[in-house]
């Protein structure tokens, strides 16, 4: 892994999943850590050495306090992850809520928006930015995904426009997009279920991922050794977006 001496790094949405273990690595590897989110958390951030602050990602002018704060009590802020997102299976789009496309705008979008607005005056030249984003939103999707893919497409194209405003600074910002990772509170657990089979059919290795095989990109990224690298997306998708892989194909001729 990538030091992140002497970094500080700030993770919205960091209280469970992958931002959580991108916390923890990120504590792991030197960074002073801040998560938040909207419910408690001060035991699993103490738990890995990290500080919890609340946060609700759709209130612009508590996000705008927010990375104030943690400049003044940390000192100004090297690293920014957004990660706080919502996901539900609401089906096909005539017959989905309409608040659950609202809501995927403010926590999806907005709450990016937000923070890309406000935090980069608290951070230091140099910094890094990583939004976490999704294949659905930038390579791939399915029927009954509308409002989820529409959400992360967004935040796919606000992380290139953002990229270039940030480059005279070298802040560098980039989206994260993964896709059938497991134990994120989003997918199936990968458990031996049908389902969680099925899901792993749809990827070239032919298994679900790993949290831990996430933190990895989110590392390097964070770190200076990704100092040329900037408004891009990166999938973690197992190869599910390369194409139909041999699992899925061997599926298809089995039916």
């Amino acid at each position: 892994m990538h030091s992140l001496n002497n970094k500080v790094a700030l993770i919205n949405g960091g209280t469970t999943g992958i931002g959580l273990t991108v916390a923890k690595n990120f504590v792991d590897t030197g960074a002073t850590v801040i998560i938040t989110g909207r419910r408690d958390a001060t035991q699993a951030a103490s738990d890995i050495g990290a500080y919890f602050r609340v946060l609700d990602v759709t209130d612009e002018q508590a996000v705008k306090d927010l990375v104030d704060a943690v400049a003044k009590e940390f000192g100004n802020i090297d690293i920014l992850v957004n990660n706080a997102g919502i996901a539900e299976d609401v089906g096909f789009i005539d017959a989905s809520p309409t608040d659950f496309m609202k809501r995927c705008l403010d926590v999806n979008v907005m709450g990016v928006y937000y923070a890309l607005k406000y935090a980069p005056s608290f951070m230091n030249d140099g910094g890094s930015i990583i939004n976490t984003g999704s294949a659905a939103g930038s390579r791939t999707t399915m029927p009954g995904n509308s409002e989820y893919a529409g959400s992360k497409a967004a935040v796919a194209y606000i992380t290139r426009s953002v990229a270039l405003e940030l480059a005279p600074r070298a802040i560098r910002v980039n989206a994260i997009c993964p896709a059938i990772i497991a134990g994120t509170g989003m997918m199936a657990a990968d458990d031996g279920s049908d389902e969680s089979k099925f899901l792993g059919s749809l990827t070239a290795l032919g298994r679900m991922g790993r949290q831990d095989e996430i933190t990895g990109i989110y590392n390097f990224l964070a770190s200076d050794s990704a100092s040329f690298i900037t408004g891009q997306e990166i999938c973690v998708d197992g190869g599910l977006t390369a194409g139909i892989g041999l699992p899925m194909l061997g599926a298809m001729e089995g039916e």
